[in-house]
């Protein structure tokens, strides 16, 4: 017995290092991904915790890029939007205290309620169903307390309370006044004293915390240098309660122990303010996939932007915070997916490591045409340089040199896919889709869509077909549906899946339609890594100018010749020689 109990003990002490290097590995892959990506524009800083340990607490690119100032987990960063779980969570901390109840109306804390707001309830401004538009005013415009009420009473409302979901910002800036009338304390203070205080949080705040001048974040929307996170200390009321507290990321850790713990309100009250209601939006939180994931992100046109990430039942917390954009993208959306990827386990793919080199980029910048006629072009400054993808040639080339063929591989099964959706749109006749046999299938899907999108005369646009990530014989064809002919704004746009030449399924989202952008970053002369962060297409490029203005495009060890290229528009008329493919070892 006594060799059992020691077996015993090897084997648990063996599985518990194992799980104790598994839940390592998982900051040591978060950081290598978010370490590759500061190279392609990620600038923040994140903590990962699991089983209430800390697995990674870091910081990433520049706080400030003028003194070369590197962010780090004491930097201090908006938490956005986040901040109405603060709000939300005060409101808690009142009716525990018995000062209000979340069935109270408007006119219980406001004089001279119109009667389109009378019936709107704090439970009604917690869950976004009040009908109060998003906002009243810009987020840091000067108004006073009695300005910002008059403005929210004289607003019209989107829909009778209840009805309907429909973010709003003033909702919550109503219960930040709601708080100080009831508390008798501000807002902020409200919070430090019995949220903030007990969590242990002391760098979470507007203007209240110790601040560390060289803390602030700078806030950067592309080259543009914003100011620092210092602008959010002194909120208007336009801001007051539904965004822009500031907070670290050690901050954020205690904030999500805390309401695990009970530390700040009680078991009741809690679970009360997880419980989902429209649009899957509980109180000041997302409450998704049955209340397990609890997440909130939030940003703002500066260019700073959040997001916690509570996964209830693997115990696992992520909080991101980022000080920059990413080719115009909020920082949080684009690293995301990869993040919450890695945290679980799955494997993806690192961004390219490189060791980009000073270039005069200028030269590269116009219009370039394919033998076959398609054109692409190359856009940006002498500093920063794009790849337009947007015809399907470039796509073939990009992601497989090895099979490309003049035109684009996929060009045939395109220009059926095209002939298909013509008659379908026009005719409602649906049995172009039979050669992949789905035209049942795509007839009753697709109208479905365009009967609840409300689409007249919807218009269509074939994007791109690509490899699927999911089967070395899958492909998906991206089409995209819109009642305006210029595909200005939002579309709908239906992936569909085919395997082996046959339909395998239908995914439908909605976005703009426009050309991918991959920057192109200088490795060595005339040598490019193209890649982007956000759809993790990349691929090594040369380009290098020939006589009468032809140019050779190497991708992999493909080199595709007798390309044209102009600053102005390209006359189609003018092209020469078939394409000329050679395949040869790229030199790196």
């Amino acid at each position: 017995m006594k060799k059992v109990k020691i077996i015993g003990c090897a084997l648990l002490i063996a599985v518990t290092l194992h799980a104790q290097q598994a839940m390592e590995n998982i900051g040591k892959k978060v950081d290598d991904y978010l370490s590759g990506a500061e190279l392609y524009g990620f600038s923040g800083a994140i903590i990962v915790a699991k089983d209430g340990q800390i697995l990674l607490n870091k910081g990433y690119g520049y706080a400030h890029r003028t003194t070369k100032t590197v962010n780090t987990p004491s930097s201090v960063f908006s938490t956005g939007s986040v901040t109405k779980q603060f709000t939300a969570a005060a409101v808690m901390k009142l009716e525990m205290m018995g000062k209000l109840n979340t069935e109270d109306k408007l006119p219980k804390y406001f004089d001279n309620v119109p009667d389109d707001k009378k019936n709107i309830t704090i439970h009604h401004l917690l869950t976004h169903t009040a009908g109060l538009p998003p906002a009243v005013g810009n987020d840091f415009d000067p108004i006073t307390k009695g300005e910002f009420i008059e403005k929210v009473m004289a607003a019209e409302t989107r829909f009778p309370p209840g009805d309907d979901f429909a973010y709003s910002n003033v909702g919550y800036s109503l219960l930040a006044l709601i708080i100080e009338k009831q508390s008798k304390l501000r807002y902020e203070a409200f919070l430090r004293k019995y949220l903030f205080g007990p969590a242990g949080m002391q760098h979470t705040g507007y203007g209240l915390p110790n601040w560390d001048d060289t803390a602030f974040a700078h806030i950067y929307n592309g080259d543009n240098d914003n100011g620092s996170t210092r602008r959010f200390t002194k909120p208007t009321w336009h801001l007051m309660g539904n965004g822009g507290i500031l907070s670290t990321t050690g901050d954020m850790y205690k904030w999500v122990e805390a309401l695990k713990n009970n530390t700040v309100l009680n078991e009741e009250a809690t679970r009360k303010m997880f419980v989902p209601f429209k649009n899957n939006y509980a109180y000041g939180w997302d409450a998704i996939d049955g209340g397990n994931l609890r997440q909130h992100d939030g940003g703002s046109t500066l260019g700073n932007s959040a997001e916690l990430r509570w996964f209830v039942e693997e115990d696992l917390l992520t909080m991101l915070f980022t000080n920059a954009t990413i080719n115009g993208n909020l920082g949080f959306s684009v690293v995301r997916d990869d993040i919450e990827a890695l945290t679980f386990g799955i494997e993806i793919p690192l961004p390219p490591k490189i060791h980009p080199v000073a270039r005069d980029l200028e030269p590269y910048i116009g219009t370039y045409q394919f033998p076959s006629g398609q054109t692409f072009s190359i856009s940006g400054d002498a500093h920063s340089i794009y790849l337009e993808v947007d015809n399907q040639e470039l796509y073939d080339l990009l992601l497989d040199p090895d099979n490309y063929k003049p035109g684009g591989v996929n060009i045939v099964p395109n220009k059926k896919i095209e002939k298909a959706f013509e008659r379908a749109l026009s005719d409602g006749d649906f049995q172009g889709f039979e050669f992949i046999g789905a035209s049942a299938t795509l007839q009753k899907e697709i109208s479905t869509e365009i009967e609840m999108e409300g689409m007249t005369k919807p218009n269509y646009k074939l994007i791109k077909t690509v490899p699927s990530q999911h089967g070395d014989n899958r492909y998906i064809t991206q089409v995209a549906l819109s009642d305006d002919k210029n595909f200005e704004g939002e579309s709908m746009i239906l992936s569909i899946v085919t395997e082996n030449f046959k339909f395998a399924g239908l995914g439908i989202d909605f976005g703009s339609v426009s050309p991918l952008k991959l920057q192109l970053y200088p490795i060595a002369e005339n040598k490019f890594q193209a890649y982007s962060l956000q759809s993790k297409m990349g691929a090594r490029i040369e380009i290098v100018g020939k006589s009468d203005n032809n140019y050779d495009f190497t991708v992999g060890n493909t080199t595709v010749s007798y390309i044209k290229k102009k600053r102005d528009k390209i006359n189609s008329s003018s092209v020469t020689p078939p394409t000329e493919i050679i395949h040869s070892e790229f030199q790196k």
